[in-house]
């Protein structure tokens, strides 16, 4: 069993349909970053004159932040859903992002890896961040954060899911599966 997280790699992605499925995945590299934040309401409840009890709102909140050297116009037109006509990425004012799901990892110290899935969430566009070149060059990474909320039921859907390799009975076919629902008859 691992003892230690780092590194980050194998990022992919899909496009979830309408009816919560994803027909493909592609692969997106140059992956210098990838920061999860996840809200859990607490309200503790007063009574007999101190704290009670504490209830939970569930998971209000889930945001992922990626940094890549490149966001290329391939993820660009399936995050996004822009055009990209000869050459040139189109986007339109009234832009409405894709519907993604993504999986990714990190390495433990014992050669086995902590698995991340986000299941349903949308990008922002992302700005641009550049310098002029003074010497060494020193390249500025595409930064875009995911907004994720729950897929499927209203009342009971997932919004992630983490499967580790340490695990016994972790399958990463399965966790793939699960993350990324196949149209019936298509891969992952």
């Amino acid at each position: 069993m691992g003892k230690v997280k780092f590194g980050l790699s194998a990022f992919e992605y899909g496009k979830v349909s309408e009816t919560n499925t994803v027909a493909t995945t592609k692969k997106l590299p140059g992956m210098k970053s990838a920061k999860l934040e996840l809200t859990n309401e607490l309200l503790t409840i007063a009574a007999d004159d101190g704290p009670y009890a504490v209830i939970s709102a569930g998971i209000t909140d889930a945001k992922l932040e990626i940094e890549t050297l490149d966001l290329n116009s391939d993820a660009r037109k399936d995050f996004y859903g822009i055009e990209v006509v000869k050459g040139i990425e189109k986007y339109n004012k009234n832009l409405t992002p894709n519907d993604i799901a993504c999986i990714f990892r990190t390495r433990m110290e014992d050669g086995k890896y902590i698995w991340v899935g986000l299941l349903k969430g949308k990008f922002n566009v992302p700005g641009m961040d550049l310098a002029t070149k003074d010497g060494t060059p020193d390249p500025k990474t595409d930064s875009t954060t995911g907004n994720f909320v729950a897929r499927g039921d209203g009342e009971d859907g997932d919004i992630m899911y983490i499967g580790r390799e340490d695990n016994s009975g972790f399958s990463l076919t399965a966790f793939r599966k699960m993350v990324f629902p196949p149209v019936s008859g298509a891969g992952g």
